[in-house]
């Protein structure tokens, strides 16, 4: 009996030191299964943060006349009272919002509930999608993999929260997985343009990532051609309210990094609202500066420099910007990945669990976290080999 079982034990070690990547693949899965299954209870369990409201009211006012949710705003609320937000998403939200809203009508299920697990259900196509391209760029690290599978931003946003944000990065990370056949790509970044403009910051990584004339018409011309037949008939029925709302938005200002501290110096004077505009206009041109620099990295090393440049410097700031960073954080490996998680963990689960009050000091650590993993980014791409494409 004893010999039996030494032999089973001997198999199945030989098993894994074999291949110890099946291992970490069942790994994966049974914590990816588990934490999809965290991020649902929160959907059902929860009624989210306030951003859920503001969602609420967008559909009650498209509901009534469509594009007029651009003029109309929503109000959120929240304990302290409330306020109007504008309505800033591209016209393809409209349509997804009114989906949401008649799968709640069909199933009985809260609109939150809905909402909230669609993203949670979309992050799996984001964690496939980030270890296919590390994989195939010879940098996948196991235990930082893991580590981005725990990552608390992409748990709270999307399981808790109720925001779009996680959405965006799932169809910028396609567009890089595709990016050999450009049409596709197109597509998958005309998708991610549809969320939100933010992925506009990364269109110029990807031009150059496109080798030739056709590649980069055919990138641009299937992106720009999603964009337009998600935005109809909205974009037509009124492109000035359309433009203004997506184009116009600015955000919250004086929350963060470096306008935190100008907001503190200047208050709301005119001198910080300039300083805050041209800071904006830097930053958009560095990012087009870092394109350039990093064009003969991995695709995802350059979209990583350009995500954390970005957050580390822009004035505007909220919170469900955080989860953008996630699926970058991984390519440095797991120290760097621990450190940003630890601290955007930190700061998330202080805001949205124990107290709102955002003069607290996790506020500045989390963006000196940001700062750094922003220097390793730089520094990886001025070290690091060029690669051949």
């Amino acid at each position: 009996l004893s010999s039996e079982w030494d032999k089973k034990t001997s198999n199945c070690e030989s098993i894994r030191m074999r291949d110890p990547h099946k291992v970490w693949k069942v790994v994966f899965v049974v914590v990816g299964l588990g934490l999809l299954g965290l991020k649902l209870f929160l959907a059902f369990s929860t009624a989210g943060a306030p951003d859920i409201s503001v969602w609420k009211d967008f559909v009650l006012h498209i509901n009534e006349c469509g594009v007029c949710v651009y003029k109309t705003g929503g109000l959120m609320q929240y304990p302290g009272g409330s306020r109007l937000n504008p309505f800033n998403h591209p016209p393809f939200i409209i349509h997804a919002l009114r989906f949401i809203n008649f799968v709640s009508s069909q199933t009985g299920l809260a609109f939150e509930t809905i909402f909230r697990s669609l993203t949670s259900l979309i992050d799996v196509g984001t964690a496939i999608i980030t270890y296919l391209i590390l994989q195939r760029e010879k940098i996948f690290n196991a235990p930082a993999f893991l580590l981005y599978l725990f990552a608390p931003a992409t748990i709270v946003i999307s399981g808790y929260h109720g925001n779009t944000d996680t959405v965006l990065i799932v169809f910028v990370l396609l567009a890089a997985f595709l990016i050999s056949r450009p049409w596709l790509a197109g597509l998958a970044f005309g998708m991610a343009l549809n969320i939100k403009i933010v992925p506009i910051i990364f269109l110029f990584a990807f031009i150059l990532k496109l080798e030739g004339r056709q590649k980069r018409l055919w990138f641009l011309g299937t992106a720009l051609l999603v964009v337009l037949v998600a935005s109809l008939p909205f974009l037509v029925q009124d492109p000035l309210a359309v433009a203004n709302g997506v184009l116009g938005y600015r955000g919250f200002t004086g929350r963060w990094g470096l306008s935190r501290a100008l907001f503190s110096l200047l208050g709301p004077s005119d001198v910080y609202q300039l300083l805050t505009r041209l800071s904006t206009y830097l930053l958009l041109i560095y990012i087009l500066y870092l394109s350039w620099r990093s064009r003969s990295q991995p695709l995802i090393i350059t979209l990583g420099l350009l995500a954390f440049t970005f957050i580390a410097f822009t004035p505007a700031w909220g919170t469900n910007y955080m989860a953008w960073l996630d699926p970058f954080a991984v390519s440095l490996g797991p120290w760097p990945a621990v450190v940003y998680y630890l601290a955007s963990g930190s700061l998330l689960g202080y805001l949205y669990f124990v107290n709102d009050d955002e003069s607290t000091r996790l506020i500045g650590i989390c963006w000196i976290a940001v700062l750094l993993m922003t220097w390793l980014f730089l520094k990886r791409t001025k070290t690091t080999p060029i690669k051949a494409d």
